[in-house]
């Protein structure tokens, strides 16, 4: 079933469109890769479906809800930005998601911060930055909500954190929930996605099921990657 639906998406910037006439209908229950070099739209899009950045035309919609602030409530995002005061510890980050989102669930969080192998009396100060994405994994994946977005959680991260944070995900995906992540890592992230969106100067350029990649065309995501943008 169809929860997230995009119709003709453009995002301009002076001349420049980080978003060019995108189309696509998002379904429950998958694991949906946003794939791209650098400044292919990647992120734009996202911040698009959150509502952060308003769409130069085009429409968005999520249960037939046409994207705004209010839609919020049925999508959690987690950027690449980090928000977090380092003199916090995390039961006190923890605290602040509960207070600020009615969909965030202490029982949930406690339960994905074991899985993290993070403390909560532990300060955000003392955190590598494998643990910090750790955690902002955790503050995304502890909301209630249908439609999960991770942009590069897997950036710059050391192997541990990397293994952590995939076994995390794969194990909070339900049917009633659809994950979009964004990654360049594209070895690590081929193990738990499901289909691939392929963008290109704002543009989808392919949308490939990775089952049917690894059956039909015999090839790894990362070969595939070198193959469509010609590197």
């Amino acid at each position: 079933m169809e929860n997230l639906i995009i119709s003709n998406l453009t995002k301009g910037y002076f001349k420049k469109r980080a978003l060019n006439n995108f189309s696509y209908s998002f379904k429950k229950g998958m694991v949906y890769g946003l794939i791209g070099p650098n400044g292919s739209g990647k992120t734009t899009l996202m911040k698009t479906i959150y509502g952060l950045v308003k769409a130069t035309k085009g429409n968005l919609s999520i249960n037939n809800d046409k994207i705004s602030f209010k839609t919020r409530k049925n999508i959690a995002f987690m950027p690449t930005e980090d928000v977090f005061m380092s003199s916090l510890t995390v039961l006190q980050v923890l605290n602040f998601y509960n207070d600020t989102f009615e969909d965030f669930s202490l029982e949930k969080a406690h339960q994905i911060l074991e899985n993290m192998k993070l403390s909560l009396d532990e300060k955000i100060e003392t955190f590598s930055t494998g643990m910090r994405m750790r955690l902002k994994v955790t503050l995304c994946l502890a909301r209630n909500v249908e439609f999960y977005m991770f942009d590069e959680p897997l950036n710059g991260i050391d192997v541990i954190s990397k293994d952590l944070i995939k076994n995390t995900i794969i194990s909070m995906t339900t049917k009633d929930s659809t994950i979009l992540i964004s990654s360049h890592a594209l070895n690590e992230m081929e193990l738990i996605l499901e289909q691939v969106l392929f963008l290109n100067e704002g543009s989808l350029i392919k949308d490939i099921n990775l089952e049917e990649l690894r059956d039909t065309e015999n090839k790894s995501l990362e070969s595939l990657y070198w193959e469509v943008y010609n590197v």
